[in-house]
């Protein structure tokens, strides 16, 4: 993730126009508390959505998000085909956005929990001067999700004129990532230390997604309003 928002930042694609993000699992629907509302507040936008969202604003710098359209379903997850407690199953379990951000970028973003499909794509940043596009690793159901680590980079620029595509080096550290994070966590709680993450970023990861259940509900573009911190 660091290594690409070095990258991002460092103006070698120059001006981002597009940026392309999200994910999907072929069959990757959780039960219990994950698929009722009244408990989890959402389904796979709060479960696996928010990783994307994530990875690509990060990347960008955390810029302010202005509007959003967007769709969502749960036709997989209220199916008792599909899923054992279809009828306790009232969250989404698939969503596509369109986000629009400061500094006129926009944000193609979709995720699904289940679907006839085995990816919804790599996330893509279009720059004026260059793209990017960036695979998460893993294997099986969970290979085309944001909840592990990144598992290719590649650079596509041109060279002397030239169409070139450069693949950027992945270091793999044998780490447990989510053990890391809340250790960075509890750190920062025990010296006093600033938030691992600062929460600006974090309400505008969250008022995204609530923007898209807003936009979804009503069935037309929302503003997207941050709340003041």
């Amino acid at each position: 993730m660091k290594t690409v928002k070095e990258i991002v930042g460092s103006g070698k694609l120059g001006d981002i126009y597009y940026v392309q993000t999200g994910g999907g699992r072929r069959r990757g629907m959780p039960g219990g508390t994950f698929i009722r509302k009244d408990l989890a507040g959402a389904g796979a936008m709060a479960d696996i959505g928010c990783y994307s969202l994530d990875m690509a604003l990060n990347a960008l710098g955390y810029p302010n998000p202005l509007s959003v359209t967007a769709s969502i379903s749960n036709h997989f997850g209220t199916s008792p085909t599909y899923h054992k407690e279809a009828d306790q199953f009232d969250v989404e379990d698939f969503g596509a956005a369109f986000i629009r951000l400061e500094g006129g970028i926009a944000l193609d973003f979709k995720i699904s929990w289940a679907m006839h499909m085995d990816t919804l794509g790599a996330t893509q940043f279009l720059g004026k001067d260059g793209g990017l596009k960036v695979t998460p690793a893993g294997s099986g159901p969970w290979s085309g999700v944001w909840d592990g680590g990144v598992g290719s980079i590649t650079l596509f620029h041109d060279v002397l004129g030239r169409l070139s595509e450069t693949s950027i080096p992945v270091e793999q550290h044998q780490l447990d990532i989510f053990y890391e994070k809340v250790r960075d966590f509890v750190v920062a709680i025990k010296e006093n230390k600033p938030a691992p993450i600062p929460s600006k970023q974090i309400l505008k990861n969250q008022a995204i997604i609530d923007g898209i259940f807003q936009s979804a509900e009503i069935r037309r573009e929302v503003e997207i309003l941050l709340p003041e911190v």
